[in-house]
């Protein structure tokens, strides 16, 4: 392998605080009482669909879902980049690849508006080698479009890659891109599922598997 492309919240960044932070504001918004965190963290991979899935019940065929997901979005905005933390052993992982010299960047679902701040702020991520963000492509993932867009950007061939993620889209999105596709155990997956069932060639528990492997 040539080189890693990385999913970004639970793969990367432990982005649950804000996300379910932001969730539960507008709860309370609505005179509701905040989920528990534990209950809304699975979510966080899922986007704002998923996260008003989990603290609304509300799906994107109710008529007050857009309102509702820009009523989201205006909270998020506020507090998305505040103390932003790596997932446990990540920081390691990353400062291994750079002493290693193999190239590595971020493929995310996650609007640029937010994940340009969060990469490039961050001491660590901003040294990834590319970033593609989910409007930065026609189709986000599961299409392999965005994958394919970061593997001609390092300039490797993408059956030289490995993707790692925590979401059944990030192993369809690797596959279909010819890709070594890893699911992040450690990160968002809900409970119950631990991601045998998605057709991924390879699972790890923590990011230091991923060097285990390499």
């Amino acid at each position: 392998m040539k080189a890693i492309l990385f999913d970004l919240d639970g793969t990367l960044i432990d982005s649950a605080p804000q996300l379910v932070g932001a969730l539960n504001q507008l709860r309370l918004k609505y005179d509701l009482a905040p989920i528990p965190f534990l209950k809304g963290r699975p979510f966080a991979s899922h986007g704002a669909a998923g996260l008003l899935k989990a603290g609304f019940d509300m799906d994107k065929n109710d008529p007050l879902f857009d309102s509702r997901i820009e009523e989201f979005l205006d909270i998020y905005k506020e507090i998305f980049n505040q103390d932003v933390q790596c997932m446990d052993g990540v920081e390691a992982l990353i400062q291994d690849l750079n002493r290693k010299k193999i190239p590595w960047g971020i493929v995310t679902n996650k609007a640029s508006k937010f994940s340009v701040p969060i990469v490039t702020d961050h001491p660590l991520l901003k040294h990834a080698l590319c970033l593609v963000s989910g409007d930065d492509v026609h189709t986000p993932k599961p299409s392999p479009e965005g994958l394919m867009k970061a593997a001609s950007m390092l300039s490797i061939q993408p059956s030289e890659v490995i993707y790692l993620g925590d979401d059944r889209r990030d192993v369809i999105a690797a596959n279909d891109a010819g890709m070594i596709s890893m699911i992040a155990r450690y990160g968002y997956l809900e409970a119950g599922d631990d991601g045998k069932n998605w057709n991924a060639h390879h699972i790890i528990d923590k990011p230091i598997d991923l060097l285990n492997y390499l």
